[in-house]
């Protein structure tokens, strides 16, 4: 999507975000920046989505087996904790997980969160999902929730990398992400909603919730998990694949680490 169409409302004070060119946006200090003023309003971003980014975080967590009862997962670009009560519905508060996000405003929404009795087994982390400073084989699952939009294609191999480096012989990921429909009605109407009703959205919320414009320009540019799901081919992950969620406007990309 161009420049124009996402061009920002007026606010009464502008940030190096408001004039980053396209170009910038897949740059990692041009997304940590972003989250972390996007952190304060982040929830609004549920009530843009209709509330379908509850029920996709839900389903992709069931993709993940059982694991031991005080399993290690890792939530690579957590954000604010948003998968944790759908990871601990599926796998119950004994699982230690281990949160990393590069965008210290959205950890601490995080650690807001973690004070909830049933987030007790969490530690945070303020580190790139791309180099993070966990140990090597001492995950038993790895997922992510609506990260991957934000990288750039060339950053998809060091993505799958980490991934497995993290990984025990046999231990799973799931990684979520909003994706286009591949065709029918449901990928014009999709399309339509995040050129069209995302934008006036966003320009009617004014200050820094209007920094949600930029979510749609992440989604436009990620139609699919195709290159992704490449890169982890490539990295040496086994049965590697893409599971459709509800309405196909979110995909699961699900596979494991061999041997």
């Amino acid at each position: 999507m161009s420049s124009r169409v996402m061009a920002r409302p007026r606010a009464r004070r502008r940030t190096p975000a408001d004039t980053a060119p396209e170009a910038a946006l897949f740059d990692a200090g041009f997304v940590r920046h972003l989250f972390n003023q996007l952190a304060p309003s982040y929830r609004w971003h549920q009530w843009m989505a209709l509330g379908l980014t509850a029920a996709w975080r839900h389903q992709a967590a069931q993709l993940l087996p059982a694991l031991p009862a005080a399993g290690t997962v890792v939530d690579l670009m957590c954000g604010g904790g948003e998968l944790w009560p759908a990871l601990r519905r599926r796998l119950g508060p004994g699982a230690q997980v281990q949160a990393v996000d590069f965008a210290g405003a959205m950890l601490a929404q995080a650690a807001q969160r973690r004070q909830q009795a049933v987030h007790a087994n969490t530690t945070l982390h303020l580190a790139d999902a791309l180099r993070t400073p966990l140990p090597a084989a001492a995950a038993d699952a790895v997922v992510c929730g609506y990260g991957l939009k934000t990288l750039d294609a060339r950053q998809f191999l060091a993505l799958a990398a980490e991934v497995r480096r993290l990984l025990r012989p046999g231990g799973t990921f799931v990684l979520l992400e909003f994706t286009l429909p591949r065709q029918g009605w449901r990928r014009w109407a999709f399309r339509q909603y995040l050129g069209s009703v995302l934008p006036l959205l966003t320009w009617l919320s004014r200050g820094r919730a209007a920094l949600h414009r930029y979510l749609p320009f992440y989604a436009h540019s990620f139609a699919n998990l195709d290159a992704v799901e490449g890169a982890f081919l490539a990295a040496g992950c086994a049965e590697v694949r893409q599971v459709p969620l509800l309405l196909g406007c979110a995909t699961a990309l699900v596979g494991r680490r061999g041997s």
